[in-house]
């Protein structure tokens, strides 16, 4: 099986002028798409849920196991970093950088001769 990266290399492009105006764009469209897909299986439940009044009280009542609340924060940190990635990736460019400038003198430091 081939595996392609989780990046893309190279620049992204800014389309709104400013880089962190686009990231808070893309982050907004991140979260948009969520609520969208959310609002409609909530819609489902809630119109499934109205059928059955035994139902809604079983809902109602609900309270998660902590294997469930396990897989709850599992989602959660998955959404989270899809709606941070724009500024993950901002900051892993950031610290790449900053990397490589500071091996850079390290190799200056070493090889200089007194």
């Amino acid at each position: 099986m081939i595996e392609l990266p989780r990046q893309a290399k190279g620049d992204r492009p800014i389309y709104l002028g400013d880089k962190t105006t686009d990231n808070l764009l893309s982050m907004l469209l991140a979260l948009a798409g969520e609520v969208v897909v959310l609002r409609e299986r909530l819609d489902s439940v809630e119109r499934i849920v109205s059928e059955d009044d035994s139902l809604k009280a079983k809902v109602d009542a609900y309270r998660p196991s902590p294997d469930v609340e396990k897989e709850r924060d599992a989602w959660r940190a998955q959404f989270l970093d899809i709606v941070l990635r724009p500024l993950k990736q901002d900051y892993e460019d950031l610290e790449s950088q900053s990397g490589a400038k500071g091996y850079d003198e390290a190799i200056e430091i070493v090889t200089a001769v007194d």
